[in-house]
């Protein structure tokens, strides 16, 4: 009995430690608010309430909680730092839902602290829970497999953001300080034609409220405009009127090339219940805008419609919202306007473009692509912008990544292009900025691509002059240039465009090579060094005479002489045997020596002339190898051999004369190709 009594006053004991507890994990009426508050996404307004409610708290657990929540509420505010700095005090409160290390990674990759994040990613894959096996299976909106996918895409995004922080484009970013305040500026507009007047958001004092937002914390925003004058310098910005502005907030505009039709974004406010956003019109008569009238476009109820972007003759609309049947968060979509003003059911732009996250700001050209922001999507940090274009099937492709400085660790979005595609306007709160989001002009220089290369002889590497050198482009283009006393040719080339680059040089075989601008997105200098081939000069094999009992060279066979000596330069591995000959008048021993005095006398000369003697076979025959006819000549048939019993039955002392003189002779026979200098050299 004693011990049952015993174990029943420990079980009352426990239970009342276990309301206790359980009292103290109870949430406080400031802290129920402060939940309230973010549903609304009244981030702002529940930061606030949070921040009182942490003081209230008891429990640890209740405190973590707080912590996390008011870091989403900065992070949902764009309030970058402080969203890292509570994320990290929820991680030290050991908060326990593992997503704080995916929404820590998240903000210090916005910071450009990507070692960091890079661990945060790597912690949050591991501690989720799931594996990538099982996340394959699951529905494509469990938020399990959506949370997952974002680990898996910061965590390349970090690898791709320190490439692209290494390997800038040539865009030129500058901020805008007199479009600019302390307060949040953003999407730009272009007001007409000639580029002249923007209009943008901004959230800045002087606006037609001073109630603030219990989003933001700053006032609604309104649409603004600004003006450049002649010096291209842009005038301090003033507030749109009624009825363009209201007590509600404004933003996201379009106006179209005439400046007469504007659709803007409005959220409209009602007895402090928020109605959600849609795309409005105004039409402009004269200097006057009309009351804005919601575009008629087929949307579910309690749907956010906004961004609206046209094409230049306003019969295709891209958006963002929340649509359903889209593929999480918000996603770009699109409608083509019919008759009377109606507008197509909206058609999701697709799978490559859309992701879970958010795709908004669109801006669409008149060549089709649109430019977006996204945070789906690999990038630098927040959201990116990025450009599609559909493919020939009409699919909008992949998008691609417009890279710093463009996009930089922070927020990038609302891009507007010129059609020239090379200036236009982008929002970022990034550093440097003056506040909150700002405007920012860019540029693109022109691409600064070349070609350059010496041109050399490829035996000797010597440097060949006034060679000729001519560029053919793809695109139709041909120049022409000589090389220099250096031997060095340049060309300015265009980008975009694939090219020949051919060179000339008399007494050269002719070379080519080829380059492409494709793909080049850096200024570059191609090196393109060309070395020519000498054409060989055939060995011209000549048939030396000489008078009666001479070795004197004669002047016509001088300048044959000289011929052979061109070929055996040019073909160095060419053997010739030189052969030396005599008629049959006098002894044999005196015609051997006046053949080899003759072969001799070649070979001098042609050494002379800088053939290699290891090229050259000097050869006395004497007369024991009489001339054998090649062409008819008079009496003299082809094949005839010129021995001295067919001399003696020569009737005629002038055909017996020149019979003798076909004996007195050198001659030429090539007996190797396959000379090395070098080889003996080495030996």
């Amino acid at each position: 009995m004693k011990k049952f009594l015993r174990l029943l006053l420990i079980f009352v004991l426990l239970l009342a430690t276990a309301k206790t507890d359980l009292y103290a994990q109870k949430k406080s009426r400031t802290m129920r608010k402060a939940d309230t508050a973010f549903n609304l996404e009244e981030y702002s307004k529940a930061a606030e309430l949070y921040k009182k409610a942490y003081k209230k708290a008891k429990s640890k657990a209740i405190k973590a909680e707080i912590i996390f929540k008011q870091a989403e509420c900065y992070r949902m505010s764009s309030k970058i730092k402080q969203a890292s700095s509570y994320y990290k005090r929820a991680i030290r409160a050991k908060y326990p839902d593992v997503i704080v290390h995916l929404r820590y990674a998240d903000v210090l990759r916005m910071k450009g602290e990507i070692n960091a994040a890079n661990s945060q990613y790597t912690k949050y894959l591991e501690k989720c829970g799931v594996t990538k096996e099982e996340i394959d299976k699951l529905a494509k909106d469990d938020i399990r497999k959506v949370n997952y996918i974002k680990g898996e895409m910061g965590l390349r995004s970090c690898q791709f953001a320190l490439e692209w922080k290494d390997s800038p484009t040539r865009y030129i970013v500058e901020l805008m300080p007199v479009v600019n305040s302390r307060s949040s500026d953003f999407s730009p507009a272009f007001g007409n034609g000639e580029y002249t007047e923007l209009y943008f958001t901004s959230s800045r004092e002087g606006g037609l409220t001073d109630k603030k937002d219990a989003r933001t914390g700053e006032a609604f925003s309104d649409v603004w405009m600004t003006k450049m004058d002649k010096k291209g310098a842009w005038s301090r910005p003033i507030v749109m009127t009624e009825p363009i502005n209201t007590d509600g907030n404004e933003g996201s505009v379009y106006v179209n090339e005439r400046g007469t039709s504007m659709y803007l974004t409005q959220c409209k406010v009602e007895k402090k219940k928020d109605l959600g956003c849609g795309i409005y019109v105004s039409e402009r008569k004269g200097k006057v805008w009309g009351t804005p009238q919601q575009l008629q476009v087929k949307v579910d109820e309690n749907t956010t419609v906004g961004h609206p972007a046209l094409s230049q003759d306003e019969s295709v609309l891209v958006f963002s919202s929340n649509l359903s049947g889209g593929y999480g968060g918000k996603d770009l979509w699109i409608s083509v306007k019919g008759k009377r003003n109606t507008w197509s059911e909206p058609m999701n732009l697709g799978p490559l473009v859309n992701t879970p996250g958010d795709e908004m700001f669109p801006f669409l050209t008149e060549d089709g692509v649109i430019y977006f922001a996204s945070n789906g999507h690999l990038g630098m940090g927040g959201f990116d912008i990025y450009k599609t274009s559909k493919d020939e099937n009409g699919a909008y492709l992949l998008p691609i990544n417009l890279k710093m400085p463009i996009n930089s660790f922070g927020d990038d979005f609302g891009m507007i292009v010129e059609k020239s595609g090379e200036r236009g306007y982008l929002t970022s709160n990034r550093l440097g900025g003056k506040g909150g989001d700002d405007i920012y002009q860019f540029e693109l220089p022109a691409l600064n691509v070349s070609v350059q290369g010496i041109v050399t002889d490829s035996r000797n590497k010597a440097i060949i002059t006034a060679a000729q050198v001519q560029l053919i482009g793809s695109d139709g283009t041909t120049n022409e240039v000589k090389t220099d006393n250096t031997g060095k040719y340049s060309f300015k080339l265009k980008p975009l465009t694939s090219y020949e680059i051919i060179v000339n040089k008399e007494g050269y075989s002719p070379q080519n090579a080829r380059e492409t601008t494709e793909g080049i997105e850096l200024d570059k200098v191609f090196i393109v060094d060309l070395s020519l081939d000498k054409i060989k000069k055939k060995v011209v094999l000549p048939l030396v005479k000489f008078d009666f009992n001479k070795f004197d060279l004669r002047q016509d066979d001088i300048v044959n002489l000289d011929i052979l000596a061109e070929g055996l330069l040019d073909n160095t591995n060419v053997i010739v045997q030189v052969s030396g000959h005599t008629d049959d008048v006098g002894s044999n021993v005196k015609n051997q020596e006046l053949s080899q005095k003759r072969a001799n006398v070649c070979v001098e000369y042609l050494i002379a002339k800088g053939v290699n003697p290891g090229q050259l076979v000097a050869k006395g025959m004497g007369e024991a190898e009489p001339f054998v006819i090649e062409e008819k000549d008079g009496r003299f048939k082809v094949g005839d051999v010129l021995t001295e019993s067919y001399i003696k039955k020569i009737k005629f002392k002038r055909n017996k004369e020149k019979a003798d003189q076909y004996n007195r002779r050198t001659s030429f026979k090539v007996i190797a190709e396959d000379y090395d200098p070098a080889a003996l050299i080495n030996k």
